[in-house]
């Protein structure tokens, strides 16, 4: 006996998917801008005579961008909803992208790369729980997977594609941007045409956009996992800023498609790993990443002092590995915790800014060090570190995934 469905149902199901699709490549677009200037730095080096310490400014700015947007802004979507928010930051990374494309300047480079570092923080925040709101599975059951792996992608494609393009289009210090300006702009007019569905938040009175970070009851593990993807962001950023030295003069091929791909092994690494691995709980999710980045510290650390290009590639991999696993488990927690506690955006707004903060400290940290005791030094000192977190992390992780017979209460507790 066939069973038919009724038209409405199928009318409202096909919009329900196409919501869920892009509100995920909102996503893509939004992390593709935050990491696709990596393969361009060597060329705005020698055109505009920068020195490394230009470099680095140019990152952070980026950084400041997104974490203050993390701290200042994260909890819009919870008072606006999701849609309205996504939509914002994508016109935002157009005009970032934009200027980005004509920079003629430092200066100019550098204020857009704070400008698409708040788009970002408003895309990853709103799209993260847009796709909760827009999941036709129910929630919970796909969207958390989805935002991890769509965001380790979109970071990896991000310098894959404007590798490839800076170094086979004309003007490739403006036509990378193009490319992603378009693509950007589609999805903007496809969430404009199509995305009707998302369930609307309600509006809460008293909206502040002072900075606070809002931690839930279960804080332990929630922390846990916070500094774990603060490790993970850690150790790649400081792969991806080794990645050229260690492939000089050992490979044949040089130039940004090079650097880009290389970048984009670790992120790629990361969202593969993440489907297979979606049946893991939270604990031993978190357990099999920190072990993971610990040997992929050790990895690291012996190829900075030997300059071995073997063990900087199994410490691609296996940190790739364990980033993906890190950033899963967390995300995951973090969107359960949500919905128990009624406070979805602050506690994502949190996890996310301890987070990215992991891509400050290696550059920070190591150039500092390395200015005093010499890069390799550096190198191996900074990986001690990492290590010793990875293992103080394990700890707690252990200490706090044991039950306790308590269940937790449902009210947020915000810490100035």
């Amino acid at each position: 006996m066939m069973v038919s469905i009724p038209p409405e149902s199928r009318a409202s199901s096909r919009p329900r998917w196409l919501s869920f699709v892009f509100v995920a490549l909102a996503l893509v677009a939004g992390t593709m801008g935050a990491t696709m200037p990596s393969p361009l730095y060597p060329l705005y080096e020698e055109a505009w005579r920068l020195s490394p310490s230009d470099i680095t400014v140019i990152y952070v700015a980026y950084m400041i961008g997104v974490v203050a947007t993390f701290l200042f802004l994260g909890r819009m979507s919870s008072r606006f909803g999701a849609l309205p928010v996504l939509k914002a930051g994508l016109a935002v990374i157009l005009v970032g992208l934009a200027l980005s494309a004509v920079a003629a300047s430092p200066a100019m480079l550098i204020l857009a790369r704070a400008v698409i570092g708040v788009a970002s923080g408003l895309i990853t925040s709103a799209a993260t729980l847009g796709l909760v709101e827009t999941e036709p599975a129910g929630p919970r059951r796909m969207a958390s997977i989805t935002a991890s792996s769509v965001t380790m992608a979109g970071f990896g494609l991000g310098p894959f594609a404007t590798g490839l393009v800076g170094q086979f289009a004309p003007a490739p210090l403006m036509t990378p941007y193009g490319v992603v300006f378009v693509l950007a702009l589609l999805i903007l007019a496809g969430l404009l045409v199509f995305v009707r569905d998302t369930r609307p938040a309600v509006p809460r009175a008293g909206f502040s956009l002072m900075p606070r970070l809002v931690l839930p009851r279960r804080r332990g593990l929630f922390l846990v996992a916070a500094f774990s993807v603060f490790t993970a962001y850690s150790l790649f950023s400081l792969i991806a800023s080794l990645a050229p030295s260690f492939v000089t003069g050992v490979l044949p091929w040089h130039g940004p498609a090079v650097s880009g791909t290389l970048v984009a092994a670790v992120l790629f690494c990361s969202a593969s790993v993440q489907l297979p691995a979606r049946g893991l709980d939270t604990a031993r999710g978190l357990t099999i990443a920190l072990g993971l980045m610990a040997l992929g510290v050790l990895c690291l650390g012996i190829a900075g002092a030997t300059g071995s290009i073997i063990a900087f590639g199994l410490a691609d991999i296996v940190i790739g590995m364990g980033h993906g696993l890190a950033f899963m488990s967390g995300l995951g927690f973090v969107n359960r915790l949500g919905q128990e506690e009624g406070e979805h955006a602050g506690f994502l707004a949190s996890f996310l800014t301890i987070g990215y903060l992991g891509t400050i400290a290696p550059i920070l940290g190591v150039g500092f060090l390395a200015d005093h005791v010499g890069l390799p030094n550096a190198i191996v000192a900074y990986c001690a570190s990492a290590a010793a977190l990875c293992l103080v992390l394990l700890a707690a992780c252990r200490h706090f995934s044991r039950p306790t017979g308590r269940q937790a209460g449902s009210n947020a507790e915000a810490v100035p």
